[in-house]
């Protein structure tokens, strides 16, 4: 048996698993496309601990993982024979200033815990993801898109002030601002590649105890998106959120073979926060938007609406697809070429794709995120797209084409890719995903994880010789 972890067990007060001890899920993650083993798993408890860990892989030569609630697609959240870092073992609320909008929380901490912490004080985050299981430091080092994006930017935009624990296994606080703010940037977004997140200090807001919910339907994309750019700008809407549903129509050629075919509608849901008693004023909210029909007006507690889609995820558990390969392909789209885009991929894609998922669409400000790695178009305006499916594993080889070529076109026509989802990039796709950012970024990989520690095999950003040993 191995016995390499006991002087780095005998340092923590967390706890570390060997690989007998290990359930199926600590070698996988979301995705469900690769599986690895790591020599071990640390739960930490401390910050200290966390320190500790990566001063240990350092001395020992080996790669560390951080993982949160593990909900990424790719080469995240898992670790091939080194130190898998389990952070939801860090989940601690340890501060709330209630005057100043703010709490400070442990990385491991849970959005829907945290949500439901803060709601006696009717404070809330400004943006919360849609699937709230997930953790703070997890999706604040992806970026961190909700439905209220389009005001407050990314979840790593509203975060204030960070202890971190670098690859070479020192302790800094920092902040988007000020002497540590390269630091701080290359956190946010970072995929793990720099530092460590153990405490996040979140800006937070007061939230009205209701929400109003207009169900809108729109069978074509462009007036779409001419309604989102006067939503996005009228200051009284809290949360948007969209999709792309298919109606199907029957079979037609496809690349030689024949293959369902969808006409593909955009429902619209458009939510304001209100005082019990004193409604919105329906007429008014929705005066000048021309959706192809109004379905459905809903209201619900707030906290209820940040809860929506809890049901949705429960069926898709309960049907099984939870547990298929997840190859999301997500992008951000430039303003003006998002219709035509969008529009061709859809007229050709299977509408059977979508079993266990969906296509989500998120109109987006690109200004109201200042982060230097959550990579997007130029532009005032943005359409965030995605083709969220769950596949069977036997199927896989059969969709992964339909999903390449549609990131493909998407990235020929100027989009971005979110970085959570199914990437195969080259390094040349990656040194032109982060452009004039890249090298930043080199430079802040080689200066704050000299060894080439942290989360490795995915961004391949440059290491020094002698970085740690794969395998």
């Amino acid at each position: 048996m191995d016995r390499l972890y006991r002087p780095l067990e005998e340092k923590l007060n967390g706890v570390v698993l060997t690989p007998d001890q290990l359930t199926s899920d600590h070698q996988t993650n979301f995705g469900r496309l690769h599986h690895w083993m790591p020599r071990f798993v640390v739960q930490p408890k401390t910050h200290q601990d966390v320190v500790e860990t990566v001063r240990f892989a350092r001395e020992h030569g080996l790669f560390l993982s951080t993982r949160g609630a593990a909900h990424s697609q790719s080469e995240l959240g898992i670790n091939r024979d080194g130190i898998l870092l389990d952070m939801k073992s860090m989940d601690k609320v340890l501060a709330l200033d209630q005057q100043a909008q703010t709490v400070d929380v442990e990385a491991g901490v849970v959005w829907r815990n945290l949500v439901h912490y803060l709601k006696k004080y009717s404070l809330v985050p400004r943006v919360l993801t849609n699937n709230l299981g997930v953790t703070v430091g997890g999706t604040v080092a992806m970026a961190g898109i909700g439905v209220a994006s389009f005001k407050y930017g990314s979840q790593g935009d509203n975060v204030l002030e960070m202890d971190v624990v670098t690859g070479a296994g020192e302790t800094v606080t920092c902040g988007p601002d000020g002497p540590e703010e390269e630091l701080f940037w290359s956190v946010v977004a970072g995929l793990g590649q720099v530092a460590i997140a153990t405490r996040l200090r979140l800006q937070l807001r007061r939230f009205k105890p209701m929400t109003r919910t207009y169900y809108l339907l729109y069978d074509d994309i462009h007036p779409f998106l001419s309604d989102s750019e006067k939503i996005m700008d009228d200051s009284r809407w809290d949360h948007i959120e969209s999709w792309s549903s298919p109606c199907p129509q029957g079979l037609k050629p496809v690349d030689g073979h024949r293959q369902p075919f969808a006409k593909w509608f955009f429902p619209y849901h458009l939510t304001v926060e209100y005082e019990e008693g004193s409604p919105p004023d329906d007429v008014a909210m929705l005066a000048g938007l021309t959706p192809y029909d109004n379905l459905y007006t809903d209201d619900l507690p707030t906290i209820d609406f940040f809860e929506r889609m809890i049901p949705v995820f429960e069926l898709w558990k309960k049907a099984g697809t939870w547990e298929f390969i997840h190859p999301w392909m997500e992008c951000v789209l430039p303003w003006n070429i998002a219709a035509d885009c969008i529009n061709q991929i859809l007229v050709d894609l299977s509408p059977g794709i979508l079993i266990g998922g969906h296509i989500l669409l998120w109109p987006a400000k690109g200004p109201s995120s200042r982060s230097r790695l959550f990579m997007r178009p130029e532009g005032e305006n943005l359409v965030g797209f995605g083709i969220l499916p769950a596949i069977p594993p036997k199927y896989w080889d059969q969709v992964r084409p339909i999903l390449e070529n549609a990131s493909r076109l998407c990235v020929a026509m100027g989009a971005k890719r979110y970085l959570s989802g199914y990437i195969d990039f080259t390094q040349e796709e990656w040194e032109t995903h982060y452009g004039d950012k890249w090298d930043w970024f080199a430079g802040c990989k080689n200066k704050w994880d000299p060894d080439g520690l942290l989360n490795p095999g995915f961004v391949p950003l440059r290491v020094p010789p002698g970085a740690a040993r794969k395998g």
